[in-house]
């Protein structure tokens, strides 16, 4: 309801507000000159002068707030017997505390708004670095992947002739691997890269690295518990390391923000969907911070692959990220 109103005040034309105020102070003030007691409508001005001064600029501010002094002055010079020198201290001051607390509220509002477009700036940023370094990435996935195609091509020409069921398992890894390839070539167009970047040519992590990747956080001083389930083989190299950066990502974040003592992570390979979860005892993120980039990485980690990611505090202590990857099966030649 607020907020409507606000935005309602905000779309109004700019001489309304104002002028209406002005012809409002205007109207008061001959009515007093008349001899008729003002009753309520100081009020009414008070509550004008507060929606002048949260919704319009500096200038119409000053402008209304001079408007409305000479209106005071009218009235202790037009001998008003309600208005002497005393109510024109005691109104004065009520119509600048009017004015003052409503540009107060106005500056606090642009504050945060500006606060908020930054946020949003920086997540966009953040997105984008995470995007190229996703493309990086899976450019090395699909680079080892052309490698076996081009060794396991040759094994399969040298011993075409000698030894057909060598040559026949050379050919079903050429297929398998191709078609993977074609997967993370699939994906690897629908990242969005902004600009070129360099590339990293230290080996990719997968799945098989976590137990080393538990091993360093809990020498950093979080004991992590692994439990692994199905057969990592099965998972495609793309998804693969996908699925170690979200773990990777959110045990960095327990261990940096969480103030946690010990965490857990299970992994269920056994269908044709990796699911992750990664849970610890520690207090979560605070509820006025805004999500770090390493979310933003999780996230376009399984927009990729077409996923989903579930984050939240857990219920009385600790926090809780729970990602989904589905991949297909490749098939045996």
């Amino acid at each position: 309801m607020v907020t409507r109103v606000s935005e309602r005040l905000e779309s109004t034309p700019a001489w309304m507000l104002t002028c209406t105020f002005v012809l409002a102070g205007g109207a008061v003030t001959g009515w007093m000159l008349e001899g008729n007691s003002s009753g309520p409508l100081p009020l009414v001005l008070l509550i004008g002068a507060y929606v002048v001064a949260a919704y319009r600029p500096m200038r119409e501010v000053l402008a209304a707030a001079a408007v409305m002094a000479g209106l005071l002055i009218v009235l202790v010079l037009g001998d008003v017997p309600d208005f002497r020198p005393a109510e024109l201290v005691g109104t004065s001051a009520a119509f600048g505390g009017a004015f003052l607390i409503g540009w107060t509220a106005q500056s606090r509002r642009q504050r945060i708004g500006a606060l908020e477009l930054g946020q949003a700036e920086a997540a966009l940023r953040a997105a984008a670095d995470e995007r190229l370094r996703i493309a990086q990435e899976l450019h090395d996935v699909v680079a080892h992947s052309l490698g076996v195609i081009a060794v396991q091509a040759g094994v399969g020409l040298h011993v075409i002739d000698t030894d057909v069921a060598e040559a026949r398992r050379a050919f079903g890894n050429i297929s398998r691997t191709s078609r993977s390839s074609l997967t993370e070539i699939r994906r690897l167009l629908a990242v969005v890269r902004s600009e070129e970047g360099s590339l990293s040519y230290a080996p990719v992590p997968g799945l098989s690295d976590l137990p080393r990747l538990v091993k360093q956080v809990t020498d950093a001083g979080l004991v992590v518990d692994l439990d692994v389930e199905g057969d990592l083989e099965r998972v495609p190299p793309g998804v693969g390391l996908a699925a170690y950066r979200i773990v990777q990502e959110a045990l960095t974040n327990t261990l940096r923000h969480a103030n946690a003592g010990r965490a857990k992570v299970q992994l269920d390979c056994t269908g044709e969907v990796v699911a992750i979860e990664v849970v610890d005892d520690g207090r979560g993120p605070h509820a006025s911070r805004a999500p770090g980039h390493g979310l933003i990485g999780m996230r376009e980690r399984v927009a990729v692959y077409g996923g989903s990611l579930d984050t939240g505090a857990r219920v009385g202590r600790g926090y809780r990220v729970s990602a989904q990857l589905p991949y297909e099966v490749e098939q045996t030649v």
